[in-house]
């Protein structure tokens, strides 16, 4: 049986003929899927027309486009950010595989332990060096700078002390205000 026709003529409301309104009466006292499709459509068409039309707030309509506009640009944003990390994703491996694939992988390895060994030597180097300056001082100019320093330390710990402390009153206060 042929349901097509049948489901046409019910959905798109077309006049029909009286030979076609008799036909489409004669299927739907035969089939039960397009009888109800039938009472379904006119149930539906009755809580269409019965709906009352409601009226949007002030400004719904500038705000949803805003809304859209604010949306696109985060989703272009997060697909650019998104090539970029790929690209540097591409690169950084691509380096990788180069640098293992040609061997300079260990060599760059060694020369990176090499320059590393050469700076704590001469750290330490340097290190011996102003202790044997500072050996031939006189014994108070050491202790002079060793209070100084420490001074300038205490000074600098004290000031940082005061800014976070002095940040979160700061704090306080603007939330007390905007309680208010």
């Amino acid at each position: 049986m042929k349901h097509k026709q049948y489901e046409s003529w019910i959905l798109d409301e077309a006049p029909l003929s009286e030979q076609q309104q008799l036909e489409l009466n004669e299927h739907l006292e035969i089939c039960t899927n397009c009888r109800v499709l039938n009472s379904s459509w006119t149930a539906s068409k009755k809580l269409i027309l019965q709906s009352t039309y409601q009226i949007t707030a002030p400004g719904f309509a500038s705000r949803w486009q805003k809304t859209v506009i604010k949306n696109e640009r985060l989703e272009k944003i997060r697909r650019y950010r998104l090539n970029l990390f790929g690209l540097i994703l591409l690169a950084f491996f691509s380096s990788v595989i180069y640098l293992l694939v040609s061997g300079s992988f260990m060599q760059m390895f060694a020369n990176g332990f090499t320059t590393i060994s050469k700076m704590a030597i001469n750290f330490t180097i340097g290190l011996s060096s102003l202790g044997y300056w500072l050996s031939r001082l006189p014994i108070a100019v050491p202790i002079t700078a060793g209070f100084i320093f420490f001074g300038l330390i205490n000074a600098f710990v004290m000031v940082g002390i005061f800014f976070l402390w002095n940040l979160k009153q700061r704090k306080l206060q603007t939330n007390e205000i905007h309680l208010d």
